[in-house]
């Protein structure tokens, strides 16, 4: 500075005191993030910067962020290596959790590529999270200590994708550990045809407080449906149907392959995986359950159709020898070896059931003895695998037929629509009987009003209903009143509410006794509707001119539904019918007169034609509901022989069939005109005496 004037001296002095400013601006930024570090839940991500506020941080701030968090890292990554824990396998790896990125053990030979440094993907830890209940110490459900309980976003809401795109939308462990709690998600997923499924049942789990879920979208048009309704979610497209996978074809285990890949991935990133397939209802959140056995690799519903124990413990494994139902399941990591070797399997036998290869490789080697929780050694002795308790993992028998969990007085945490006919329109209409299904406003106020009716069901036909003819002469008994409900209905313009159906042997796809061989089914039943009608062929469109209007129906528990709306239940007439009205002063109308309008209760003789129902309730067209107090001897019959006819057409196909009797074949079709003589069937068998129940054909 000896050279330079005053004025260059003041510059230089300027400036040193810039860089100074600029140097203490940093120290300063680098302080108060590890400050604030300090004071937030110890976590490998806290350090991270939620993508949405990432626009609000200065550039320089990002990049000295980011210089932190690889210190941070670095740190902690080698606080987990030299971190031991004492104890069993599970409890080692419920301390130090695999990478999420990529599985610890490599294929020998195979070395792991060192992963790119990048700002946070997957949101922050929220300061002062509060967990639910049950989950405020480590309780085995997943592999986390309790500092990392309730990372990402479990719990704190969705983030969204960058876009709709599949590439955006890829699985990834950042992804699923956004969403996973205590190192556990629940997944499931489906094509856009199940859409409706979907939303169902990411209603009920979110009612039930679980956010550590995602779903798999396996076409791009469910990707953006998802997308739009804020459903954590990841493309996994598969090149398959858009439509029904149909149980059994190529599509089905197609979709099974794809489903048992998805299990795999899950587990080898580290996480795990909850599995529930989407025909199914949650009824309580399943995590706390599964904590109860943290020695456990497996935890698996079972096909078994009678408990062995009475609580809610875990079924004793050496008499619930059903095969396991893997459409729920939790898997741990842990057993990421029988995952990989699962999809190995399938691959190499494009014809192998997906579960069949599952029991065949959690059995394998299995032993008898069992712990004082139940479980056994299974997968040659490498695994521990328990069977969830059928009363509460529920299957479709054993809640909508059994209804195991009434008897036993216990809470199910979910049902699978198993055991069920009509394909997919049936279980959407179990799920609708049981009040487990969420319909769109429009299907509680359907246009042009309700009916109604009380069923007649005599005790004596329930006592006598133990044998083949007693079942179907109680069936019978009740497809009479529901005919001429449907008749009265169709020429009312009127939605049909189901009554409910009582049975007396259950229907199975092979031959019995009365009930499935090993069930707990007590007889007779409350039966669902698809075990006598063709659920989806109610539902499918008929030409008019084949088969007369359309008759829409609803289930039997429709208005007991919250969602039907108060004002249509308000507006509900009775209908009353007796045999004669003599010199009774209630018949306040003549034979074939119209109801006088503004009254709740009208009261009119049986045995009308369908033109003198019309007239009857001529003054009723804008009543919401109305209620017939029978259907027994109502319906007299149509007065136009061809709408008799189009409406006979329409009943054929709406019955269903019972299986199976000790025959070839054994399974006898329902008939809705058997009191007909003479009448075709649905078969075009000519019946010219009294009706009785042959197999066939």
């Amino acid at each position: 500075l000896t050279d330079c004037p005053r004025t260059c001296e003041l510059t230089l002095a300027m400036k040193c005191t810039t860089r100074r400013l600029t140097v203490y601006s940093v120290l300063f930024t680098l302080v108060s993030v590890t400050i604030f570090n300090i004071a937030r839940p110890a976590s490998r991500h806290s350090l991270e910067i939620h993508p949405d506020l990432e626009a609000d941080f200065p550039h320089d701030a990002q990049i000295i962020h980011a210089e932190a968090r690889l210190h941070t890292d670095q740190a902690l990554h080698t606080e987990e290596e030299v971190h031991q824990v004492s104890g069993d396998h599970h409890a080692k790896e419920a301390h130090k959790r695999p990478e999420p990125t990529v599985n610890r053990e490599l294929e020998p030979g195979v070395e792991r590529e060192p992963e790119p440094a990048t700002l946070a993907e997957a949101a922050p830890d929220a300061v002062g999270d509060v967990h639910s209940e049950g989950k405020d110490k480590h309780d085995g459900v997943g592999a986390e200590p309790p500092a990392e309980k309730g990372r990402g976003k479990a719990g704190g809401g969705y983030l969204p994708p960058k876009s709709t795109k599949v590439e955006d939308n890829q699985l990834t462990s950042e992804l699923a550990e956004r969403y996973a709690e205590n190192n556990v998600i629940m997944v499931t997923w489906a094509n856009n045809h199940y859409h409706d499924f979907v939303r169902n049942w990411v209603l009920n789990v979110r009612k039930c407080g679980v956010s550590n879920f995602m779903v798999g979208s396996m076409d791009n048009e469910l990707l953006e449906k998802l997308i739009e309704d804020e459903v954590p979610t990841f493309a996994m497209q598969s090149g398959m149907t858009t439509q029904d996978f149909g149980w059994g074809t190529a599509n089905f285990h197609l979709m099974g392959r794809k489903k048992i890949e998805l299990i795999y991935l899950f587990t080898e990133m580290g996480f795990d995986i909850l599995v529930s397939d989407v025909d199914t209802v949650w009824m309580q959140n399943p995590m706390a359950y599964m904590a109860r056995y943290p020695a456990a690799d497996i935890l698996t519903s079972s096909d078994h159709l009678a408990n062995t124990v009475q609580d809610d413990g875990l079924e004793d494994p050496n008499r619930a020898q059903s095969p396991a139902n893997i459409g729920i399941m939790l898997l741990r990591h842990t057993a990421k070896r029988l995952a990989k070797e699962w999809v190995e399997v399938l691959e190499k036998d494009d014809k192998i059931w997906d579960q069949n290869a599952f029991n065949d490789l959690f059995r394998r080697g299995s032993r008898g003895a069992k712990t004082e929780d139940n479980l056994i050694q299974g997968y040659g002795g490498e695994l521990k695998v328990g069977i969830l308790p059928v009363s509460i993992f529920a299957s479709g028998h054993t809640y909508f037929v059994q209804r195991m969990h009434e008897k036993l007085k216990l809470d199910p945490y979910v049902v699978h629509a198993t055991f069920q006919y009509s394909g997919t329109e049936g279980k959407r209409h179990r799920m609708r009987e049981a009040l487990l299904w969420q319909d769109a406003p429009e299907y509680y106020d359907p246009p042009g009003g309700l009916l109604t009716f009380a069923s007649d069901i005599p005790d004596e036909m329930l006592k006598s209903s133990g044998t083949v003819d007693g079942h179907f002469k109680l069936v019978n008994h009740q497809l009479l009143q529901i005919r001429s409900a449907l008749a009265i209905a169709q020429q009312l313009g009127r939605t049909l509410v189901m009554p409910k159906l009582w049975c007396g042997f259950d229907r199975w796809w092979a031959p019995h006794h009365g009930k499935i061989p090993g069930s707990s089914t007590e007889l007779p039943y409350l039966c669902p509707m698809d075990h006598v009608f063709e659920v989806e062929t109610w539902l499918r469109p008929m030409p008019e001119n084949e088969a007369g209007p359309t008759i829409n129906f609803r289930e039997y528990s429709f208005l007991e539904n919250p969602s039907v709306p108060k004002e249509l239940l308000d507006s509900a007439v009775t209908v009353e019918l007796v045999k004669t009205c003599g010199n009774d002063t209630s018949c306040l109308q003549g034979g074939g007169e119209a109801a006088p309008s503004g009254v709740k209760k009208i009261v009119a003789e049986k045995g009308f034609s369908d033109l003198e129902v019309m007239r009857l309730l001529h003054n009723y067209k804008d009543a919401k509901v109305l209620k017939f107090s029978t259907m027994v001897g109502v319906f007299s019959g149509f007065e136009d022989r061809q709408k008799m006819e189009l409406f006979s057409t329409r009943l054929k196909r709406y019955a269903g069939l019972w299986c199976c009797k000790h025959a070839h074949p054994g399974h006898i079709w329902y008939d809705m005109e058997f009191d007909v003589i003479p009448h075709k069937d649905r078969h075009n068998r000519l019946w010219e005496k009294p009706w009785e129940p042959l197999t066939g054909p």
